[in-house]
């Protein structure tokens, strides 16, 4: 049989995909002619062998009987014979050999392993010797003995997996070395089953690790560890640690553990080590998760307010009930949340009548596109507008007595969320949060809107219908009605001194008055929580006061660092010892700050290494370290910078941290706080410091 009608039979044997006349035709790069006169050369050898006969169906398929898997096992042995080997496909199986070979081999044993003569091995030595030393490896002569091989265990299996050109080298598959060495008893034996098990392992890696690599990288990991579990079985583990980049170290560890498990082999620290050296040198695909987008996408929105607050001449740095709707809203666009079908007449005038803001919008619009890695449409535009907007009349507002009241026909948690959520976007008065049947008490004749959500059919007052959610188009309509009332009857702005105070038991207005008599953050932020629960209020979130995670337990000063590396595992050593992080969480913002470049630096000299909420993060923490000496890192670009301190953040969800975070960007941007905070001599000055300019912002 010919060398290709047997690569054909070979490939058809294992019946591993359904193949047709064009699609052979296409892989051996012969014309189907050619193909079809190579599968009745087959068939002539497989009515010797007494299997059924390959016949053709429609469209060209090829179609196959079960038995046709024992033409493969019949050709193994009787082509040792029959087929002649190339020069270079001989001197790859003689590598083969004299690496599957733990003592000494004779010439003349590998020329009767491979039917050629001992004078045709001799010939072939001098190239074999070149080929194995151009993996680290070296042959050894002895006299009286033979030859042996010399060299580590990890050069073995990574010259054995060149010779069957697996892998990301472009190399096309070896059928015919492969053949052989199963013929030799020297190929990998492992089953279906046990393969996809392997693939589990690697995917469930990939997915906890967030690396996730190509598809050669993968096949090319697949075949290592294949090769390695058969190599261990065999008596040739790597024993002795390996010196060398650690950085997937976690990730090594756990694919090991659960190869070790499911195969029931000894674990052994150089398989680790090694594993860690291939993990490095695969491709990963460039895939940020949810969790991880959406930080980067709070610090981008940061960015982006502070853009937009020096060209409109407006401070809304500090505004962080707009941080939050903006930020909840352009996470909305990313993961695809928020659809709104087409742009309608009011949302365009809407837009229109507020011109300048569209502009800066659209100037600074690419700094949110390039993070989401396509084009905002006009739509999602229109929205960013109407939250800058939104902003912008609570400022105006600020002391505008416009009173509302709201009816719920949801229970207590309901009205108080739909409470919360307008809180956000307006300044204006609620006088209370009521059921529908007592709209109609005396004490409610003063009001200016009934905002419902349910409909009043006997409400003869303004009023105006909403959802629970209260959505985007409804703050629009809400916004556009308190323009229309206001604009009716001409509400000017009341002086506190002559506003007549109303029986009240709203919380929050109790909440407004006490801080402007606690001026401690951490302590207003904990009777913030009281009043709540005092007035029955469910408390989804609690977000952490800045000064309340960076205590003076997590704050290191002039911590000694080697480098970027050293000095962002320093500054998360404290959180992990304290159970909020795990190990992978600190591989993670290694591997993150490698892809990525210098992102995590927030402001000069200033770090903040993080990573999602799902890479092994446990609870909401801050650990900050100042450097003796400040180290470096190199971004995307090449262009170098100067960091001294790494604030490590972890995070649970992607809100509990919001606040913390709002406040250190905003206490950045002061330079007095980083005099001082560079000045501090003492983790409790340094503390304090913090304590005392959040206490400004709140």
């Amino acid at each position: 049989m010919k060398k290709r009608s047997k690569e054909i039979l070979d490939l058809l044997a294992r019946r591993e995909n359904n193949h047709t006349i064009s699609t052979l035709a296409a892989k051996f790069e012969v014309s189907e002619r050619t193909i079809r006169n190579d599968i009745k050369d087959i068939n002539d050898y497989l009515k010797e062998q007494e299997i059924t006969p390959i016949r053709f169906g429609s469209n060209g398929l090829i179609v196959m009987e079960e038995d046709i898997s024992q033409a493969g096992e019949t050709t193994q042995q009787e082509d040792l014979y029959t087929y002649k080997l190339s020069k270079e496909e001989r001197r790859m199986l003689v590598a083969a050999i004299l690496i599957d070979t733990k003592d000494h081999i004779t010439l003349s044993q590998i020329a009767d392993m491979l039917y050629v003569s001992r004078a045709t091995i001799i010939n072939d030595l001098d190239e074999v010797k070149k080929m194995l030393e151009s993996g680290k490896l070296k042959v050894i002569s002895h006299s009286n003995k033979g030859l042996r091989l010399e060299g580590l265990e990890g050069d073995k299996r990574l010259f054995l997996l060149r010779l069957m050109s697996v892998g990301s080298n472009g190399i096309k598959e070896n059928s015919t070395i492969r053949s052989f060495l199963k013929g030799l008893n020297m190929e990998i034996k492992m089953s279906e089953d046990e393969q996809r098990n392997l693939q589990k392992i690697i995917n469930e890696q990939e997915h906890a690790y967030g690396r996730f690599m190509t598809d050669d990288s993968f096949d090319y990991l697949l075949q290592y560890l294949m090769l390695s579990i058969e190599r261990i079985r065999n008596g040739n583990a790597m024993i002795e640690p390996i010196e060398g980049n650690k950085s997937k170290y976690a990730m090594a560890k756990d694919i090991q553990k659960y190869i070790c498990q499911y195969w029931d082999l000894e674990d052994a620290k150089g398989e680790v080590d090694f594993l860690c050296g291939v993990l490095d040198s695969m491709s990963y695909v460039k895939r940020q998760r949810r969790e991880q987008k959406i930080i980067g996408l709070q610090l981008v929105t940061r960015k982006f307010i502070e853009h937009i607050s020096k060209d409109l001449g407006v401070n809304l740095n500090k505004d962080f009930a707009f941080y939050e709707n903006l930020t909840d809203h352009l996470e909305s666009i990313i993961m695809r949340s928020f659809n709104v079908a087409q742009r309608d007449d009011f949302l365009k005038q809407y837009v229109e009548k507020n011109p300048k803001v569209l502009e800066v919008v659209l100037r600074y619009k690419d700094l949110l596109s390039n993070f989401m890695d396509r084009e905002i449409s006009d739509i999602e535009i229109d929205y960013i507008v109407i939250h800058i907007c939104a902003a912008l009349e609570r400022r105006k507002k600020k002391e505008v007595e416009f009173r509302v009241l709201i009816v719920c026909g949801g229970g207590i948690g309901t009205s108080q969320l739909l409470l919360a959520k307008m809180r956000n976007r307006f300044d204006f008065h609620v006088v209370d949060v009521v059921s529908a049947h007592l709209l109609n008490n005396q004490k409610y004749q003063d009001i200016d809107l009934v905002i419902s959500t349910i409909p009043l059919k006997d409400y003869e007052g303004e009023y105006i219908l909403v959802t629970p959610i209260f959505s985007d188009e409804d703050y629009l309509r809400v916004s556009g009605k308190i323009e229309q009332i206001q604009e009716k009857h001409k509400i000017e702005p009341t002086p506190r001194s002559e506003r007549v105070a109303v029986p009240q038991k709203n919380a929050q207005d109790l909440i407004d008055d006490l801080e402007e008599i606690i001026k401690d953050p951490a302590l207003m932020n904990q009777v913030t929580r009281k009043v709540k629960e005092f007035f029955g209020i469910k408390i989804d979130i609690e977000e952490p006061l800045l000064c309340e995670l960076l205590t003076v337990d997590n704050i290191q000063l002039d911590v000694e660092c080697r480098n970027w590396q050293d000095a962002i595992t320093k500054s998360a050593q404290p959180l992990l010892n304290q159970g909020k992080i795990e190990d992978k969480y600190i591989d993670a913002m290694i591997d993150n700050v490698k892809e990525n470049g210098a992102y995590i630096v927030i402001s000069p000299e200033f770090a903040l290494p993080h990573e999602g909420f799902d890479r092994g993060c446990n609870e909401v923490g801050m650990n900050l370290i100042r450097l003796k000496e400040p180290v470096t890192i190199e971004d995307i670009d090449g262009e170098i910078t100067k960091v001294r301190f790494f604030c490590c953040m972890s995070t649970e969800d992607h809100k509990k941290h919001m606040k913390a975070f709002f406040h250190l960007v905003n206490m950045l941007t002061n330079r007095g706080f980083k005099e001082e905070l560079a000045a501090a001599k003492t983790s409790e000055e340094a503390a304090d410091t913090i304590r005392k300019y959040e206490m400004r912002i709140k």
